[in-house]
Parts: structure tokens; sequence; C-alpha cells
């Protein structure tokens, strides 16, 4: 496929099937920022959802809960070259009551089935295939990266507001999250033009980086009755190994 491409961001569109399908996919997509995020899970006490860098960090609403965002906790995930993968990370501070998700971690063959879920007009979801993968970035914005594409002629487009989103595919037994809607556009393969698509980001070159900056945080417990008295106290400070997005 010809790369990189130029999409832009879910932020303008309809909906596709707001019912639900009955896969536990389902359950981990909820809103933030009037886009959309998906639920990680549980993690040395802390609490993660993942989301599209151009959406950023905001509260979570997912089952009609709403779940704080907790400040000064957001991550970027870096490209090997330094550039943005278009992905934030972030806590929230309070367990949604689910297991945690599965990250992809290879790429899957073309042709293998995804369930797309996002927030556009109100929750939604539809099914496609991946025709491939590419490089991109997200127009008006200093994100991009590897990506997932899907096509309009093959299934689900991604509609306003799925932009953070989640792309999923069942491997025999659960849902693995594989991909975070990040844009549509219109894609070509060298000189031929496939017409609209979608592009998501592609997890499989992101999910070690994303699990260890997760696993390298612990949660901040409440303190206990502290005893003051003679002697020098210790602040400890966390270093986060990834930049914190704006």
């Amino acid at each position: 496929m010809a790369s990189p491409f130029t999409v832009r961001a879910i932020v303008t569109g309809s909906t596709t099937d707001t019912s639900d399908p009955g896969s536990s996919a389902w359950n981990y997509v909820g809103t933030v920022n009037g886009a959309s995020g998906v639920y990680l899970g549980a993690y040395n006490g802390t609490y993660w959802v993942l989301t599209a860098g151009h959406v950023g960090l905001g509260d979570f609403t997912l089952a009609g809960t709403t779940y704080s965002a907790v400040s000064g906790s957001a991550l970027s995930i870096s490209n090997i070259d330094s550039s943005l993968a278009d992905l934030t990370l972030y806590q929230i501070g309070s367990s949604a009551g689910l297991s945690n998700l599965t990250l992809v971690s290879s790429d899957r063959p073309t042709g293998t089935s995804v369930e797309m879920i996002g927030y556009g007009g109100g929750k939604s979801w539809g099914t496609n295939t991946i025709y491939g993968y590419t490089n991109y970035t997200v127009s008006n914005t200093s994100f991009g990266g590897r990506g997932i594409v899907t096509l309009a002629s093959d299934g689900a487009q991604g509609v306003g507001g799925d932009s953070g989103g989640g792309m999923f595919y069942y491997n025999g037994s659960t849902w693995v999250l594989s991909g975070i809607l990040s844009g549509v556009g219109t894609i070509t393969n060298g000189s031929t033009d496939l017409g609209n698509g979608t592009i998501s980001v592609d997890l499989a070159s992101y999910s070690s980086q994303i699990l260890s900056d997760i696993s390298a945080v612990s949660a901040i417990p409440e303190p206990a009755v502290l005893s003051l008295g003679l002697g020098s106290a210790m602040l400890g400070l966390a270093c986060w190994r990834r930049r914190r997005a704006s």
C-alpha cells in the first residue's frame, strides 16, 4: 500500500448499529471528551483507559457510570522515531469492575474479521475485515504512526465521535483489543483509489510499551496515622518513563 496516508480525525458523521452485539468487547468501550475510550483494566491498584491522542485525558463514562480522570496521569506513546502515536493512556479513579482486556501482541493477517465499537452519535458498532497496514498521520495534529486499514466497501466505517474507540478480533476464546479508532479518509493502493476507509492505531506496534508503562506505575496508598518525631522525612518521587501528554 502507498504510505504515508493523511486522515481526518473522526469528528463528524452518523451512527452504525446501536444495539448490543452480545460480545464482551462492547462492555469496555465508553465515552470521553465527546468521543470514545477503552477501559483496559486494573494494574497494581490503578485503573486505566486508552483513547486516541487527539481525544486526550478526560472523565470516562461507561455503562452509565462516570469515572474521574486522575489529573497528571496521562502518558503519550511514542513511535520509534520519537514522534507521537495517536494514543493517550491515563488513569481513572476507581475500577469499572471488568477483567483486564487482552491486548494484541502481533499483527493479524489481512482478511481477519474485526468488530469496531465507538461512541459516534451514541454507542455503536460494526464489523469489517483488515485490508492491510500502513503508516499515516492525522491531519492538523502531531499524531501518526502505524495503522490498520479497513475499507468502507468491506463493512463498517468510522463516524463522528468514534475516535478513541476499539477495534477487536475474536481469537476463539476471548475478544482481543487490536486497534484504537483514529481517523477516516480516502485510501489508495499505488494508483488505485479504494474509496473511503478507517485507520485504527495498530496496537501490535505499541502494546509492549503500553503494558510496560502501566506496570511501572503503582498506586499511592492513602496515608495511615503518621507518627511524627525527630529525623527527616523522605519524599518518594514517581518518575514517568514516558512523556506526559499535555
